[in-house]
C-alpha cells in the first residue's frame, strides 16, 4: 500500500552524524547523550533544535534535510535512503508533505528520527519516521502562523499561488490544532521521445499543460482529564480538480488527451488512551475511517476528431482498528504489544464511447477487497553497555479481486512473521563513537492501487496498466553504521534481499507497435549491496555545511520475458547543503545534488543534478519574514527502455529554472502550555511506474 522498497534498488543507510550537536557525553538511564541536544537511541535519536541556525528563515522542509541521516530525493524525504514512512507534527501525521513548508522552522521545539519502523507498525513501513515537536505556545492561549508565496517558473510564467494557516491553542484541558491550506497549482511542460530501431528512428514531441485548485484541512480536538485519560478526535478533508491537457505530435499527426478530474478524500479518526497502574502501565485504542472519492473525464482526439470519451469512478475505503498497551518491567526494560486490522474496500468504475482502437481504455468494473491483521510484541532496554530494541510481529494480508464484468473472482494469502532487531553500543573514553546493528524483515501491504486494470495514458504514445496477479514484495535487510569522532564522520553498509519485487516492465501495444505500455510484474530474490557516509561541519559561527555521498550495488541475475539480465549494476547519489546566517536578519541556505547515471534491467536512467537555494530577511523580532527561493541550474531526468532490439529515449526537456517568493506572520499569545492532538493513522498510496 505505501512504501515499498524501490522499484530500481534498495538503498544504502547513513548512519547519523553532526558537529554543531557534539559537545560533551553523558549518560542518562537507558540512553546515551551526546551533547547537550542529541539523544542517541537504539532504533535512531532525538535532537534539540531550539535556538540553532539551521531553523531560522526556513520552513520545516527545508530544515529536515540538513538533519543527520534525512535526504530529499525526487520528490520524497528519506532517512538513510528508504523513503520515509510516517512524518508527524505535533501528534498529527501528515498526509502530505506540503504541510510541513507552512511551519516555520523556528516553531520546532525537537525532532525524533526513527531509522527503520518498529514491530508495532505495518510490516511495509521499512523506512522509519520523523516525529516534529512544535515549541510549546505561551500560557494562556494560542500560537500560529499564516504564511502566503507565489511561484514563477521559466517554463509557465507564473503559478503555484498558496495561502496556509497553522494553528494551535488550549484552554483549560481541550487542546485545538488546525493546519489549513488553500493553493492554486499551474504546470506546462515539454518532452520529446525517439524510438531507434536498425537505420530506422522515430521522434514524438509531447506538451504538457495542468490546472488545479487544491484546498486541505486538518483540525484535531483532544480534551484531558485530570485522571489522565484522554480522548481526541480528527478530521481531514482534502480536495482537488486537476485538468491536465497532452498534445502529441508523431508519424505526421497530431492527437491530445483532455482529462478533468474531481478528488476527494476524507479520514476521521478517534483515540482513547488512559493508564493501568501507577507504574506507567497504559493502553491506546484507535478506530480510523478514510474515504477517496474521485471522478476523471477524459477525451481522445486526433487531429480534431474525438475518438474517444470515458468517464471513471474510484472508490477507496479503508479502516483500521488498533490497540496497543505499555508495560513497563523496570528502569532497563520496557515491553509494548498489541495488535490491530486495517479492511480495504476498493472499486473502479468506468464507461465510455470508444469510436475506434486508437486509444486503448479500460471496460472492466473491478472490486478489491482485503484485510491486513496484525499481532506485535517490543521489547527495549538496556545491557551493559548494550541499548536494545527487538519487536516481533506476525501479519497476514488476504486479497480478493473481481471483474465484475466478467463474473471472475479471485483471492490471494500471504503472511509472515516480521521480527526487527535493532543494537547500539558507545564506546570511547568520552563516548564519542558509537556502533549500531539493525536486522529487519518488511512485507509490505496488499498493492491495491497496482492490481485494478484501469488504463492511465501519459500521453498519447505511452500509458500503463495493473496486474491482478501480484504478489506483496517482502524483504530482509541487514545494516551496520560506525559514527565517530562524537558523530562527524559516519560508515555505513547495508545487505539486503528481496522478493517478489514490483518491477514496471515496458510492452509493445498489441495494436499499434508504436504506442508502449507499462505493466507491473512480481521478480523473483534480488540481492542489493550498499555503502555510504555522511560528514557535517561548522567551519564558522556563520556557515554550516552537510556532505553525504552513497553508492549501492545491485548483481542481476535473472531472466524477464525472453531477455536475461546477468551484470553488476551501480547507483550513486551526492549532496552538498549549506546553511548561512548572517546579522540584521539575513541568511539563507545553497545545496546542491547529483545522481550520475545508472542502469538497472531494461532501463537507463541518465544523469541529473539540481542547484538550489533561499535568501531571507526577518524583521519586527522574527515574527514577519520575507524569503526568496530559487533553482539557477538543474537538469531534468533522461530514460532509455530497451524492447527487444528497440531503444526508446524519453526525456523532460522543460526548463527548470524558478524563483519563488513568500511572506510569513507569526502569531502568538498566553501562557506556556501543551498542545496534544489526534492523527490519523492511514494514508491513500499509489504504485505506479517511475518515470523521473
Amino acid at each position: 500500500m505505501k512504501h515499498y522498497l524501490n522499484k530500481c534498488f534498495i538503498p544504502c543507510l547513513l548512519m547519523f552524524c553532526s558537529t554543531g550537536l557534539a559537545q560533551e557525553t553523558k549518560h542518562i538511564d537507558e540512553v546515551v547523550v551526546i551533547a547537550s541536544r542529541t539523544v542517541n537511541k537504539p532504533d535512531g535519536y532525538i535532537t534539540n533544535l531550539k535556538g540553532m541556525n539551521i531553523v531560522k528563515g526556513k520552513p520545516a522542509a527545508s530544515i529536515l534535510s540538513f538533519l543527520p541521516n534525512i535526504s530529499f530525493e525526487e520528490g520524497k524525504f528519506k532517512i538513510n535512503g528508504l523513503s520515509v514512512s510516517e512524518i508527524y507534527v505535533d501528534g498529527v501525521k501528515l498526509s502530505d508533505i506540503s504541510e510541513l513548508y507552512k511551519i516555520p522552522g523556528e516553531r520546532i521545539d525537537k525532532v525524533e528520527v526513527k531509522y527503520l519502523a518498529g514491530a508495532e507498525n505495518n510490516a511495509a513501513l521499512s523506512g522509519g519516521s520523523i516525529i516534529i515537536t512544535l515549541r510549546r505556545p505561551e500560557n494562556g492561549a494560542f500560537y500560529g502562523s499564516i504564511m502566503g508565496n507565489s511561484e514563477w517558473f521559466r517554463s509557465c510564467g507564473f503559478g503555484n499561488e498558496d495561502v496556509g494557516l497553522l494553528f494551535n491553542a488550549r484552554y483549560k484541558n481541550l487542546s485545538l490544532y488546525d493546519n489549513m491550506d488553500f493553493g492554486h497549482k499551474k504546470i506546462k511542460e515539454t518532452a520529446e521521445q525517439w524510438q531507434a530501431e536498425q537505420d530506422i528512428q522515430s521522434l514524438m514531441s509531447n506538451s504538457l499543460v495542468s490546472s488545479s485548485v487544491n484546498f486541505r484541512n486538518r483540525i484535531s480536538l483532544t480534551q484531558e482529564f485530570k485522571s489522565r485519560v484522554q480522548i481526541g478526535g480528527s478530521y481531514l478533508y482534502t480536495s482537488s480538480n486537476p485538468s491536465p491537457t497532452t498534445k502529441t505530435f508523431a508519424n505526421n499527426e497530431w492527437t491530445s488527451i483532455s482529462e478533468v478530474a474531481n478528488i476527494h478524500l476524507h479520514e476521521g479518526t478517534i483515540k482513547f488512551s488512559m493508564p493501568l497502574n501507577k507504574r506507567g502501565s497504559s493502553i491506546e485504542v484507535t478506530t480510523d475511517y478514510l474515504n477517496r472519492h474521485s471522478n476523471n473525464n477524459s477525451l481522445y482526439y486526433i487531429e480534431e476528431e474525438n475518438t474517444n470519451n470515458i468517464t471513471e469512478q474510484n472508490q477507496l475505503n479503508l479502516w483500521k482498528f488498533k490497540a496497543d498497551i505499555l508495560y513497563p518491567c523496570n528502569r532497563s526494560l520496557v515491553f509494548k504489544f498489541g495488535t490491530s486490522a486495517q479492511l480495504l474496500s476498493s472499486q473502479y468504475s468506468p464507461s465510455g464511447n470508444n469510436i475506434n482502437n486508437r486509444f486503448n481504455t479500460s471496460t472492466k468494473t473491478t472490486k478489491t477487497s482485503g484485510v491486513t491483521p496484525i499481532v506485535y510484541t517490543v521489547a527495549q532496554g538496556k545491557i551493559s553497555k548494550f541499548r536494545y530494541s527487538a519487536g516481533l510481529n506476525w501479519q497476514l494480508n488476504h486479497i480478493g479481486f473481481s471483474d465484475l464484468t466478467s463474473n471472475i473472482h479471485e483471492h490471494n494469502n500471504q503472511w509472515s512473521f516480521n521480527p526487527i532487531i535493532q543494537i547500539m553500543m558507545p564506546f570511547g573514553k568520552r563516548k564519542e563513537h558509537s556502533l549500531m546493528l539493525n536486522y529487519k524483515r518488511t512485507m509490505s501491504d496488499i498493492p491495491y492501487s497496482a492490481i485494478s486494470s484501469a488504463i492511465t495514458w501519459k500521453d498519447a504514445y505511452n500509458y500503463s496498466v495493473g496486474n491482478a496477479n501480484l504478489k506483496a514484495p517482502s524483504s530482509d535487510m541487514l545494516m551496520v553504521g560506525l559514527s565517530m569522532f562524537r558523530n562527524k564522520v559516519t560508515l555505513t553498509a547495508i545487505y539486503a534481499y528481496s522478493h517478489n519485487r514490483i518491477y514496471w516492465q515496458t510492452f509493445n501495444d498489441e495494436i499499434n507497435s508504436n504506442i508502449l505500455y507499462t505493466k507491473p510484474i512480481n521478480i523473483s530474490g534480488q540481492s542489493y549491496w550498499g555503502m555510504g557516509a555522511e560528514y557535517m561541519e561548522a567551519p564558522t559561527k556563520w556557515w554550516n555545511f552537510k556532505f553525504s555521498g552513497r553508492v549501492e550495488i545491485t548483481p542481476e541475475n535473472l531472466q524477464i520475458g525472453t531477455a536475461f539480465y546477468n551484470k553488476t549494476r551501480f547507483k550513486e547519489y551526492f549532496s552538498f547543503n549549506n546553511n548561512f546566517e548572517f546579522t540584521n536578519g539575513w541568511g539563507g541556505m545553497l545545496n546542491a545534488s547529483i545522481e550520475p547515471k545508472y542502469q538497472t534491467l531494461e532501463r537507463t536512467y541518465h544523469t541529473v543534478y539540481s542547484v538550489n537555494g533561499r535568501i531571507y530577511k526577518s524583521f519586527l523580532n522574527d515574527n514577519l519574514q520575507f524569503a526568496i527561493d530559487f533553482t539557477p541550474l538543474a537538469n531534468r531526468r533522461k530514460l532509455d527502455r530497451q524492447i527487444g532490439t528497440s531503444k526508446i529515449t524519453y526525456q523532460n526537456t522543460s526548463s527548470t529554472q524558478y524563483v519563488g517568493l513568500s511572506i510569513t506572520w507569526n502569531f502568538s499569545k498566553g501562557k506556556k502550555v501543551k498542545v496534544n492532538s489526534v492523527d490519523g493513522i492511514q494514508e491513500y498510496h499509489q504504485t505506479k511506474d517511475n518515470w523521473e
